[in-house]
């Protein structure tokens, strides 16, 4: 749930920080990019922690860091401030995926692991329907450091759960993990793998669109089309139920149909909400709907390729997991970073942008699965 509540819960009160701070709203967007930032780089850090130190010190250790700096972010003086603590936050929020990812690695395989990464990610979908809705509520009837306080909480609940129930699942510690040398032979070989790298980019391209709806909705929502905070966390809250269904169906039908025709539904999908989308956009229609509807079919799509492209990622690497999983994420944010950093620089009086960013980066996850992956794959399967 570290991501939810650590961006998703946050987008409402961003009009409310900028006022605060005296700064506009695309600085305090740019705390989003800083964070996501964060995240990569944790990632190259964090897997390979949780191979050498176990899951459970891993996770501990990043709690610690997320409840730190949540606390630090709500005491920020200035913009500056907050950037920076949000990027520190950033990199405690990359573990949530990845040592998730990496303990189910630990305990799965194939088309169990693949189930377990979509139960995985509902879990976070329930959280994506909650946070928002909250984060309306604090924005719209407390200051805003209450979005930060209350991520204080959460961490501080979430450390003592773990501290006294949790187990640890990897088998063997890896002494070797955290070694620089080490580290750059299993990244480079992970690259080279003639899996990894096309299921990475195609989950990559897909994430990418729901980074610039992070990044824009906000602003579009909030700023273009006047909508309140509370009823901001209402849309967006709509749009993760979305997600809430497509994570439920593919961890009910993957058993039955298998990844690779999910992965195929899922990318349709991602590409029927960003054509939507952008052609709302183009004829200027100047409603949330036209914003919501469109990424709620969006958001289906990527939770139905984005849990089976990491299980199938990861599949090779039952003893580096923790790295491999660091790798693939850091590459998934980086992309995603990006992405909220050009949207940034934009104004955004309308939802093109938006839309436009939506539709490229389904585009793009379309074309690498049916191009790369899929050919291969049967060709594999026969």
């Amino acid at each position: 749930m570290f991501g939810p509540i650590g961006i998703d819960m946050f987008l409402a009160g961003v009009p409310n920080i900028a006022e605060a701070l005296n700064t506009t709203n695309n600085r305090v967007i740019a705390s989003i990019s800083t964070l996501m930032l964060g995240n990569a780089f944790g990632q190259l850090v964090l897997g390979p922690l949780s191979d050498r130190l176990g899951r459970k010190p891993a996770i501990l250790i990043t709690l610690f860091i997320f409840t730190g700096s949540a606390f630090a972010s709500g005491l920020s003086p200035t913009i500056e401030h907050l950037i920076f603590w949000r990027f520190i936050q950033g990199i405690a929020i990359s573990s949530g995926r990845i040592l998730a990812a990496s303990v189910a690695r630990d305990l799965f395989e194939r088309e169990r692991l693949g189930k377990m990464m979509a139960d995985i990610l509902f879990v976070t979908a329930i959280s994506t329907v909650i946070f928002p809705v909250l984060g309306g509520q604090l924005a719209e009837h407390f200051p805003w450091q209450w979005l930060f306080w209350t991520m204080v909480i959460f961490g501080s609940i979430v450390f003592v759960l773990f501290a006294v129930f949790c187990k640890e699942t990897i088998r063997e510690l890896n002494p070797r993990a955290l070694r620089p040398s080490y580290l750059l032979i299993t990244w480079l070989e992970t690259l080279r793998h003639p899996v990894f790298l096309k299921y990475v980019m195609c989950s990559s391209c897909v994430m990418a669109g729901f980074a610039a709806f992070l990044a824009t909705s906000t602003t579009v929502l909030r700023g273009a089309f006047g909508v309140s905070a509370e009823s901001y966390g209402v849309l967006f809250s709509v749009v993760a139920f979305f997600f809430l269904i497509a994570t439920f169906v593919s961890g009910r039908i993957i058993l039955k149909i298998g990844q690779h025709r999910l992965i195929a539904i899922g990318v349709l999908f991602a590409l029927l909400g960003g054509v939507v989308m952008a052609l709302l956009a183009v004829m200027e229609i100047r409603e949330p709907l036209a914003v919501i509807l469109p990424m709620a079919v969006y958001v289906m799509g990527l939770g139905m390729v984005f849990p089976q492209t990491n299980a199938l990622a990861l599949q090779p690497f039952p003893t580096t997991a923790g790295t491999a999983a660091s790798l693939m994420g850091f590459i998934t944010n980086l992309v995603a970073a990006g992405v909220v950093v050009l949207l940034s620089a934009m104004t955004h009086t309308d939802a093109l942008n938006l839309g436009l960013a939506t539709l490229t980066s389904a585009v793009l996850g379309s074309l690498t699965y049916f191009l790369i992956i899929r050919p291969t794959a049967m060709k594999s399967h026969n």
